[in-house]
């Protein structure tokens, strides 16, 4: 296991497929992310996870409204750009994370670093997305009305 994860978090975009696959399987970033702190994983796989988990939203939306299909594409939109960008950001961002997060023992650190990952992740793809928020209108309505 430790060659794995050792392989994944030198290969972000490796990593990143990884973790969007075990996310779209099990349809839960949550548990993935939990199984990220518990195996002590890498920022790759957190990315992964947050492509995964828009595999939901997509299988909701299906044979739903145009609005709900939209509120998918918009999703999966904004969490696979954000990781695409992360990617190459993993040395900072993994500094950044790091001096945001507390000291302390290592299980602690590493799950609050885990943690303090996701949620930076997440409230920085928000804050990119909002003033674009136009332009992703035009984005998926044109998806849409194309599907």
């Amino acid at each position: 296991m430790k060659k794995i994860f050792g392989f994944l978090t030198k290969n972000p975009i490796m990593g990143a497929l990884a973790g969007a696959l075990v996310t779209a399987v099990l349809q839960s970033s949550s548990a993935t992310t939990v199984m990220v702190i518990g195996l002590a994983g890498a920022i790759p796989i957190l990315l992964g996870d947050n492509i995964g988990t828009t595999i939901t939203a997509l299988l909701a939306s299906i044979g739903q409204s145009k609005n709900a299909k939209r509120t998918a594409i918009a999703h999966s939109i904004s969490n696979i750009s954000g990781s695409i960008v992360f990617i190459f950001l993993i040395p900072w961002f993994s500094r950044f994370v790091q001096f945001i997060s507390p000291a302390g023992n290592e299980i602690d650190v590493i799950s609050r670093q885990i943690s303090n990952a996701h949620t930076t992740f997440n409230v920085v793809c928000t804050l990119v997305w909002l003033p674009l928020i136009p332009l992703m209108v035009k984005i998926v309505t044109t998806i849409i009305s194309v599907c």
